[in-house]
């Protein structure tokens, strides 16, 4: 404990301990001294009552010795309650009943239902006391929230009203009017904000719970969180610019009329749960950000599209046994840069729709054969090589999160990406014309 503070008030009453605060109970040079020069006043007092027959200046007769333990035991008294009259002042409340005269005002719920704030040394003690009861009575405004979170920490408060701070009010927004009770208190702690943790965090996070509880309004609900920002400083410099064009008047000059969507019923929900698999369809126009919709079964819901595969792993060095249906050919391939190749095959041969199965390997799986390689390659089923290598197409989609469980034969319909998917926009009054060629 503290033997002082520089930033407290001297002696508070004539024959009290000088020491701020004062040990519990008194004892030490100082108590004894100031009981001992007390003891002297009050012989000294009585002394100069007594009559002139009664001379005795030192404590030889028994009037005296028995006066004498009188004074020390008034002595005593007098100094132990002056002393608990200072406790009543918050300057000199010795650390020992701080708590029971000062922090049960301010957190009356403490030892029942919430617990009591941790704060090392009696004088940091005292000096957040102080101030959390003059934050309470200053009512609870956002700024006493935001202050009181700062009591202990160096870190910045951030309080943000969640239906106020959503500017437009927007009844289908993220934040609503059922949000009118909730608040979000963020600490930003380092140098700039929000690039560290705070010190002792768990411990601050403890702390700030009780204080947000004692200062915040009853109604309202308080999360609190500690927010990292990111900062890049003077890591780059860079330039913003624009590069504008309408791209409406390019729709006219290309084809508008592609797939909007893709639908099928084969679709398949590979092991992984986040991998989806149609031989039959090819996935070429379905953009990232799609939506894949699943109609029955127990991956039956949206899920949104976050990756366009033609391999479910992608190159493999190792040549992987293989058959493909409806031909019959079977033999080892590799995977090269996304490519099925087979020196010793030629899968001129193959048809419109022929599918190739890898049988072992990260790629195992069947997979739809799209274009042959090489001088004499072209489209499966038109070009008929020879051709030792095959690309095939992309029937692979991957999706934000997990499905339910592995499943084939469902229905399905993703969203297809083409120009002229976006609503028709009608302009009038602009010459186009510099647009075309005639």
């Amino acid at each position: 404990m503290s033997n002082g503070d520089e930033e407290t008030k001297g002696t508070l009453l004539p024959d009290s301990i000088a020491q701020n605060p004062s040990p519990v109970p008194e004892s030490g040079q100082e108590y004894q001294t100031d009981r001992q020069n007390l003891v002297n006043a009050i012989m000294a007092t009585f002394r100069g009552l007594l009559p002139s027959n009664y001379v005795a200046q030192v404590n030889g007769p028994w009037y005296s010795l028995q006066f004498q333990a009188i004074a020390e035991q008034l002595a005593a008294f007098q100094i132990t309650a002056q002393e608990i009259y200072k406790d009543s002042d918050w300057d000199f409340t010795r650390p020992e009943y701080l708590w029971e005269v000062l922090g049960t005002l301010i957190f009356p719920d403490a030892d029942a239902r919430t617990g009591i704030p941790t704060v090392d040394g009696d004088i940091d003690y005292r000096t957040f006391l102080k101030q959390m009861a003059l934050l309470l009575l200053r009512g609870a405004t956002p700024a006493v929230v935001e202050e009181g979170a700062e009591l202990l920490t160096d870190a910045q408060a951030q309080l943000i009203e969640k239906f106020l701070a959503a500017a437009d009010r927007d009844p289908n927004g993220y934040w609503t009017i059922d949000n009118q009770f909730e608040m979000e208190l963020n600490m930003l702690a380092g140098d700039p904000p929000g690039t560290e943790f705070p010190e002792d965090p768990f411990t601050l996070q403890e702390n700030i719970v009780l204080i947000e509880e004692a200062l915040k309004p009853a109604h309202s609900l308080i999360q609190y969180r500690h927010l990292f920002l990111d900062v890049f400083g003077t890591l780059f410099e860079d330039e913003m610019s624009w590069d504008l064009w309408s791209y409406y008047y390019d729709d006219l000059r290309k084809n508008c009329y592609g797939a909007e969507r893709v639908t099928g019923d084969a679709g398949e929900t590979l092991s992984d749960l986040t991998l989806f698999s149609d031989v039959t369809r090819e996935f070429d126009a379905v953009h990232i950000g799609a939506i894949l919709r699943i109609d029955t079964g127990p991956n039956a819901g949206t899920h949104e599209v976050t990756d366009v595969r033609t391999f479910i792993f992608g190159d493999d060095a190792t040549a992987r046994a293989y058959t493909t249906s409806p031909t019959g050919l079977s033999g080892t391939a590799t995977v090269v840069d996304g490519d099925i190749i087979d020196p010793l095959q030629d899968f001129g041969v193959v048809e419109e729709g022929e599918t190739l199965t890898f049988t072992e390997g990260p790629n195992a799986g069947t997979y739809r054969l799209l274009t042959l390689l090489g001088n004499d390659g072209g489209p499966v089923g038109v070009a008929t090589g020879p051709a030792t290598g095959v690309r095939p197409a992309p029937c692979l989609l991957r999706v934000s999160r997990k499905m339910t469980q592995a499943q084939t034969g469902q229905s399905y319909i993703v969203d297809a990406d083409r120009l002229g998917f976006r609503t028709p926009r009608t302009v009038t009054g602009e010459d186009v014309s510099e647009q075309f060629w005639i």
